[in-house]
């Protein structure tokens, strides 16, 4: 039986669908691939319109995904800049951190750039159980105010 290592590589494949805005069956094997359907997703704060903690990829959808991208052209292509992961796992499983910088632009025709850092939990069968996501709500909320 192989024991599951999480890497830097692995991160960065999984990452690499989300720099894809135009093939939608690339893109969305982030999600089905590398995530599990019940994910606990948390997007930090409580000034925010998007904060709070969902317990499935439906529901994290339905609160974010769909509303922000009724407020965008195309979907958010995200760069990885960086990716930290632990040298070992911890007890709940293996913990890695990646930032990333967003961009699209939004209906409106301006620019959508923001930055983001999810805290991501992996379990031993390599799948994303948990992500705690850290990025500008102030910018996402005046997006999601505008036209």
């Amino acid at each position: 039986m192989s024991r599951f290592i999480l890497t830097k590589d692995l991160v960065r494949r999984a990452f690499s669908h989300l720099a894809e805005t135009t093939d939608t069956n690339f893109r969305s094997k982030f999600l089905t691939d590398y995530l599990v359907p019940n994910v606990v997703w948390t997007c930090t704060g409580n000034a925010h319109s998007l904060a709070g903690t969902r317990h499935s990829l439906k529901e994290h959808d339905e609160a974010t995904f769909q509303r922000l991208g009724k407020k965008l052209r195309a979907p958010i292509k995200f760069a990885v800049t960086r990716v930290i992961v632990d040298a070992e796992p911890e007890a709940d499983g293996w913990w890695c951190s990646v930032e990333t910088r967003g961009e699209a632009t939004r209906t409106t025709g301006e620019a959508y750039n923001n930055e983001y850092l999810w805290l991501m939990r992996w379990n031993v069968e390599g799948k994303v159980v948990e992500i705690r996501s850290y990025f500008d709500t102030m910018l996402s909320e005046q997006v999601l105010l505008g036209p």
